[in-house]
């Protein structure tokens, strides 16, 4: 063992002292995908071209994506990689301005603003759970799942403020599971369960979430945490598992880089814009602004 110790180090040695062989290798590939953040207006009530007024607003090279709206629709957060990690930043649409809002080694994802806008919630890469910290100290998050006494490394999640319930899918687990921010709790929910962001349904404290089932359908499903029934809504459009809930109570989805609309009750899914008309390919996440008039597409310029 000794040896092999000493030629791997003569190795790397060599490695070292040769530059020119350094720079005839192939580039490491990229940590994160590039992907920009396009920003629309939208029209509930169209039936075709619902999105207008479309703006590149991160324009630059590297990952952007998952914005969040905050409650007041005036900015959303999203996460941003500087090469080698992610951190939480913020985009004012007023002024069109970007801040940044965490700074640490690791990366945080899924920024997740409360009601009143107080604190941020976050998949924090530090023991790949969900956190939380005060905007007015963002420099000591807290971990969001320490009183419920779920260590269950967590993908996805959506939190209800006013009930305290938090509902996550399993990053190995490929399930989705209750839990709760102040007592201990968990409620195992299903499991084959898409890679996917689960939502608060508008207007009630149901979740939803994406589910494959035995015959291989991926359907769209609520769950009820007062009565734990689930509910079927409607399989996705297509393969791509991204969706969000508008305001008003329909879902609307991208698939094949156009976006779709479910409304319950309705025949199924309407296509109400084609991303490739504003110069966006590669599509694949979305989300809606609480006053139900902005859009926000993660995406890639086609020019």
């Amino acid at each position: 063992m000794p040896k092999l110790r000493s030629t791997l180090t003569l190795c790397t040695m060599l490695a070292i002292a040769s530059p020119g062989q350094a720079q005839d290798e192939e580039a490491p590939p990229p940590a994160f995908p590039e992907t920009e953040i396009f920003l629309f207006d939208y029209d509930s009530a169209a039936e075709e071209d619902a999105l207008s007024g479309g703006a590149n607003v991160t324009d630059r090279p590297g990952y952007d994506n998952q914005p969040h709206f905050t409650k007041d629709s005036a900015t959303f957060l999203y996460s941003r990689d500087d090469g080698t990690q992610t951190d939480i930043w913020e985009y004012d649409i007023a002024s069109g301005e970007h801040a940044r809002i965490t700074q640490t080694p690791e990366s945080e994802f899924s920024p997740t603003p409360s009601p009143d806008n107080r604190t941020i919630s976050m998949v924090f890469e530090r023991n790949t759970s969900i956190w939380e910290l005060d905007r007015s100290n963002p420099d000591a998050p807290r971990w969001s799942l320490e009183s419920a006494g779920v260590a269950e490394p967590v993908g996805y999640f959506a939190r209800n403020h006013t009930t305290g319930a938090i509902f996550y899918w399993s990053r190995y687990g490929f399930s989705v599971a209750l839990t709760h921010a102040d007592e201990p709790a968990y409620h195992f929910i299903a499991g084959h369960a898409v890679p996917a962001t689960p939502h608060l349904i508008p207007g009630t404290d149901e979740f939803s979430f994406v589910h494959r089932q035995t015959n291989e359908q991926v359907w769209i499903k609520a769950f009820d945490p007062e009565t734990k029934a689930i509910r079927p809504l409607t399989p996705i459009v297509g393969a791509n598992t991204n969706y969000t809930w508008t305001p008003d109570g329909a879902i609307l989805q991208i698939e094949g880089d156009v976006v779709h609309r479910w409304r319950e009750g309705s025949d199924g899914w309407e296509a109400i814009a084609d991303l490739s008309d504003h110069g966006i390919t590669s599509a694949n996440r979305i989300a809606v602004s609480p006053d139900g008039n902005r859009i926000a597409i993660v995406g890639q310029s086609s020019e």
